[in-house]
């Protein structure tokens, strides 16, 4: 079973990831990475929640809960990603601002490629107690691998997006709903061969990750109401903070932090993929609310 679960981590879990992220370059093209002029208030609020609020309400948290270091590390790594191709989607379905969810997902799947390394550099450095000699390794090689899972198949993405725009919007559909059940199999199979373990984790982890999640979409829907900004964009900013991009989390932690400095890649992808079940709780509650608050027309400041 260990060997299955290896295969599953260091293997299928980055195809799979690489492939989700090459369909959400497919939805995207190069002005919604300039469409910041035109959601101000929404776009810098969601960048400054998921950026800096995310990652110190996690520290906090891991701390709170006194996690070891291998699932402090993992609930940092899991609050470094943003949210990807599900984010979108719940934010499709919940009738929130579908282009500030795309390009809070485009812009921030540009920058964890320099927040990520960072964040967990300083993580390894506080959980495990390295020297600073010892920090650069993992970060370089972590930069360079979230290169590989984002930006490169992003590109690549939106090259097809490019040249073949009517085969892009066909299959976009077809490409959500992949990234929705791989996702969901990848999550499923690492619980199940980690269902050993699970019972012993589960405590320490089902608390602080459903904590994580209530607290940042509560404080992206706070933070969109105190900017006044339309019911629709602060369904959205709640959404794209509380759900993560878990398939990038595990692998991280899974494929390119294994063994590096002692670290149990099996043990650190476990926050994100018990994560990656109860975010849809959240999730699914703002779908409903949305679906019956909201219309086909823009939505209006929430009371």
């Amino acid at each position: 079973m260990e060997n299955d679960l290896n295969v599953l981590v260091d293997i299928i879990l980055p195809i799979t990831l690489i492939l989700i992220m090459f369909g959400m370059g497919m939805t995207l093209r190069v002005k919604d990475f300039i469409r910041l002029k035109d959601y101000p208030r929404a776009v810098v609020a969601g960048l400054i929640v998921q950026v800096v609020l995310l990652p110190v309400v996690g520290f906090l948290l891991a701390l709170a809960w006194n996690l070891p270091p291998e699932l402090a590390i993992g609930l940092i790594i899991l609050a470094a990603c943003p949210g990807g191709t599900t984010s979108n989607l719940v934010s499709h379905l919940a009738r929130g601002d579908k282009p500030l969810s795309i390009t809070l997902t485009a812009v921030n799947s540009c920058v964890v490629v320099f927040t990520i390394p960072l964040l967990l550099a300083l993580a390894i450095n506080y959980f495990v107690g390295t020297t600073p000699d010892d920090v650069p390794t993992p970060v370089l090689q972590v930069m360079f691998g979230v290169f590989a899972f984002t930006i490169v198949p992003i590109s690549l993405g939106m090259l097809i997006r490019r040249l073949a725009p009517r085969f892009s919007m066909r299959i976009g559909p077809l490409y959500d709903r992949f990234a929705a059940l791989a996702f969901l199999f990848i999550v499923l199979v690492i619980l199940w061969a980690e269902r050993d373990d699970l019972l012993t984790i589960l405590p320490m982890v089902g608390g602080v990750s459903l904590a994580l999640n209530l607290i940042m979409t509560a404080i992206g829907l706070g933070l969109a109401w105190l900017l006044a900004l339309k019911l629709r964009q602060a369904l959205t900013i709640g959404i794209e903070v509380g759900i993560q991009n878990t398939p990038l989390g595990m692998a991280v932690a899974g494929t390119l932090l294994h063994g590096v400095h002692g670290l149990d890649g099996d043990v650190m992808i476990m926050p994100s993929a018990i994560y990656g079940l109860l975010m849809f709780g959240a999730a699914t509650a703002l779908i409903f609310f949305g679906q019956k608050h909201l219309g086909s027309e823009a939505g209006v400041a929430p009371r």
